[in-house]
C-alpha cells in the first residue's frame, strides 16, 4: 500500500504523534466535487509528518500475512516459506476468471468493526483510533453528505508482484456500509504495475481511474 522514499535526517526519531488531517483541506469544495460523481480522490489528505508516519508503519512495523480467497473460504496465513507463499499464488491465480471474485494480498487486519486496535502499544492503535475520531469521521460526512457514518473499518493492504484484486463493489452483506475508502502510501507508481482503482461503466469502459499515490484518499459510494 518508490520513487519518493521517505527518510528522516540521521538522528531524528520519527514522529509518534497521532495523525492528522491536512489543515488546509477546503470540505465545503471537496463535497461538492464529491456529490457530483459520488467519489473523489483527495491529494495530500494528512499532514506530512503524518504520512511519513505512517509509510514508515506500513513498511517497517506491520506484521503482514498472506491473504485470498478460495473454495475454502478467506485464509490469511503468516510465517510461510517462500516455496510455500508461490504456491499458494498458483492456486489463485489459477482460479482467475472462474470462481468470481479472487484476491491474493499481503494483509494486516486493523479492525472490523471500530473496535481499538488489538496491541495498544502499536502505531496502528493510534492510527485506528484517528480512522474513528470526531476530526476524521466529521470530515468524511462533511464529503459525502452522509450523517449516518458510525466508524471505519479498516486493514493495511501490501501489494507485491503478483499480487492483484479483482473487480468488485465494496458491498459486504451485514456490514451496511455507506462509503469505502482507500489511504494511499506509494511514493513510486508505475503504470505496468497496475493496481488503479478504476469505476467500468458497463463491460467495455473504464469510466475513471485513479492511480496509486502518497499521502492520498480516494473516498467513494
Amino acid at each position: 500500500m518508490f520513487q519518493r522514499i521517505v527518510q528522516n535526517s540521521p538522528g531524528v526519531p520519527i514522529s509518534e504523534a497521532s495523525p492528522q488531517l491536512n489543515p488546509d483541506l477546503d470540505s465545503e469544495r471537496l463535497a461538492q466535487e464529491y456529490r457530483r460523481q459520488g467519489r473523489i480522490h483527495i491529494q495530500t489528505i494528512l499532514t506530512q509528518a503524518s504520512a511519513e508516519r505512517l509509510y514508515h508503519c506500513l513498511r517497517d512495523e506491520t506484521p503482514y500475512s498472506l491473504c485470498f480467497n478460495s473454495k475454502d473460504g478467506v485464509r490469511a496465513l503468516t510465517d510461510l516459506t517462500p516455496q510455500q507463499k508461490l504456491e499458494c499464488a498458483t492456486a489463485v491465480w489459477r482460479q482467475v476468471g472462474i470462481d468470481g471474485f479472487q484476491f491474493l494480498y499481503d494483509m494486516n487486519m486493523l479492525s472490523f468493526k471500530g473496535e481499538p486496535y488489538r496491541n495498544p502499544q502499536h502505531y496502528w492503535a493510534k492510527a485506528v483510533a484517528f480512522l474513528n475520531s470526531p476530526e476524521f469521521l466529521g470530515f468524511t460526512r462533511a464529503i459525502t453528505g452522509m450523517e449516518g457514518i458510525a466508524f471505519a473499518d479498516a486493514q493495511a493492504t501490501l501489494y507485491r508482484g503478483g499480487h492483484f484484486l479483482t473487480a468488485h463493489d465494496d458491498d459486504v452483506p451485514g456490514t451496511k456500509r455507506l462509503a469505502a475508502y482507500v489511504l494511499s502510501f506509494t511514493p513510486m507508481w508505475r503504470p505496468e504495475w497496475g493496481g488503479l482503482l478504476e469505476f467500468p461503466r458497463g463491460t467495455s469502459t473504464i469510466e475513471e481511474g485513479y492511480v496509486p499515490g502518497f499521502n492520498t484518499l480516494k473516498l467513494f459510494r
